[in-house]
C-alpha cells in the first residue's frame, strides 16, 4: 500500500489542482461580471422607460385636469344660467355657497375642505336642470306630484357629476344638501352624522338665502326672523353646533361680502 502512494506522488502533475481552482475562480468572476454589466444595462432602460411613462402620465393628467376644470366651469356656467331664468332664484348659488365658505372658515376648517365646500355649494342645485320649466317657476305652492318632481334634483346632480372620480367626495354633499338633521330631509332620510359635514353646511346655508329672498309663494324674511328660524331648527332642521356657529357670525359684514367667494 505504502508503495503505491509513493508511485502516484511520483506522477501526479505539480501544481495542477491550484490551477484548476484558480480557472474555476476566474470563471465565476466573469461570468458574475458580465451578469452584473447585464443588470446594470437592464436598470438603465427600465430608468429611461419610467421617466418615458411617467412623462406621458404627467401628460394624460395635464389633459385630465384641462377637462375637468372645462366641464366644472360648465357645470357652474350651466347652473347659473338655470337660475337666471327664474327671478327668484337668480345668485341663489351663489350666496349659498358664500355663506357656506363663511361658515367654514369659522369652524376652523382647512382650506381644501373650504375650496370644495365652494365647489359643490355652487353646484348643489344643478340637478333641476332635470326638473321641468314650470314646475320650477310655478308662482305658488306645489301640489305633491310637483315636490315629488323638484325631490328627484338632489339625485339627478349626482348622477350628472359621478363621473367625475375627483369629485366623489363632494357628489353626498349634493346629494344629501335637503336631508334633515333629524332625519325628515330628503332623499335618503338621513340623520345626524349620517349626513356628511358638507351636506349639513350647505343644507343651512340653502334654507338660510331661501329664508332671507323672496319666493313666488311669499316675501324675504327680515334678517332677524331667518336668525330665529336657525335657531329654532337646531337640532330638528340644522346640525347644532353648526346652528351655534351660524348665530355667532358677523351678519352685518357678512350681507356685504361680493359673491365670488374663493
Amino acid at each position: 500500500m505504502r508503495k503505491i502512494i509513493r508511485m502516484r506522488r511520483r506522477y501526479q502533475v505539480p501544481g495542477q489542482p491550484e490551477d484548476s481552482h484558480r480557472l474555476e475562480l476566474e470563471e465565476t468572476r466573469a461570468v458574475a461580471a458580465a451578469k452584473e454589466r447585464l443588470l446594470l444595462i437592464h436598470i438603465q432602460e427600465m430608468e429611461e422607460l419610467y421617466q418615458v411613462l411617467r412623462a406621458r402620465v404627467k401628460e394624460l393628467e395635464a389633459a385630465r385636469q384641462e377637462n375637468q376644470e372645462m366641464f366644472l366651469a360648465a357645470m357652474e356656467a350651466l347652473a347659473r344660467t338655470l337660475e337666471a331664468k327664474d327671478r327668484y332664484t337668480r345668485g341663489h348659488s351663489g350666496r349659498v355657497a358664500k355663506y357656506a365658505v363663511r361658515l367654514a372658515a369659522g369652524l376652523g376648517l382647512e382650506d381644501g375642505f373650504i375650496e370644495n365646500l365652494r365647489l359643490a355649494a355652487s353646484l348643489h342645485d344643478l340637478g333641476k336642470i332635470g326638473v321641468r320649466e314650470e314646475v320650477l317657476n310655478k308662482p305658488g305652492r306645489l301640489s305633491p306630484e310637483e315636490f315629488a318632481l323638484i325631490k328627484e334634483h338632489p339625485l339627478i346632480g349626482a348622477r350628472i357629476l359621478a363621473p367625475l372620480a375627483p369629485l366623489r367626495e363632494l357628489i353626498p354633499w349634493i346629494k344629501h344638501h335637503h336631508e334633515r338633521y333629524d332625519g325628515g330631509g330628503y332623499p335618503d332620510g338621513l340623520k345626524g352624522e349620517e349626513i356628511s359635514l358638507g351636506a349639513r353646511v350647505i343644507a343651512l346655508a340653502d334654507s338660510f338665502d331661501a329664508m332671507t329672498t323672496d319666493r313666488p309663494y311669499r316675501k324675504a324674511l327680515p334678517l332677524e326672523v331667518a336668525l330665529e328660524e336657525v335657531r329654532r331648527g337646531a337640532g330638528s332642521q340644522f346640525d347644532p353646533e353648526l346652528a351655534v356657529k351660524w348665530l355667532e357670525l358677523p351678519w352685518t359684514e357678512l350681507a356685504q361680502l361680493p359673491l365670488t367667494c374663493h
